[in-house]
């Protein structure tokens, strides 16, 4: 099985009971972990993830994800090296027509480098890629 790309909304929505797409994002997870399948989550995208659950949710919240994350086994954290970062950087400078964030664009870059089509969000944006969104 190919790995599945994390995007932000996915994960912010797993640990807010209070988004409206909890139950969605919480059954996709148990499902995945159910399958054995991989999830990509890159340091953009942990970075991403932390600063938000903390505003939002509080630094509780956010270090009980954290270690959650970080100790998963169905959870691959990828660090970027020089060349993810060119090619998330080119990908940021071509697509100038698209709303694409600079971590959304990091996801393209990833998903390119490991050949993965699917990614874990509800942000149209990963459509435009041509990812397949899940769930």
């Amino acid at each position: 099985m190919k790995p599945i790309i994390a995007d932000t909304s996915g994960l912010y929505a797993a640990v807010d009971r209070n988004d409206l797409h909890h139950a969605r994002a919480a059954a996709f997870l148990r499902n995945l972990h159910a399958q054995g399948q991989t999830l990509l989550v890159s340091n953009h995208v942990f970075d991403e993830i932390m600063t938000l659950a903390k505003i939002r949710l509080g630094l509780p919240v956010a270090l009980q994800l954290g270690i959650r994350l970080r100790s998963s086994r169905l959870v691959e954290l990828v660090i970027f090296g020089p060349e993810d970062e060119a090619l998330t950087w080119q990908l940021f400078s071509r697509y100038r027509d698209k709303d694409w964030s600079y971590t959304d664009c990091a996801c393209l870059a990833l998903s390119q480098r490991r050949q993965a089509r699917q990614a874990f969000s509800f942000d149209h944006h990963f459509q435009q890629m041509g990812l397949e969104v899940l769930p």
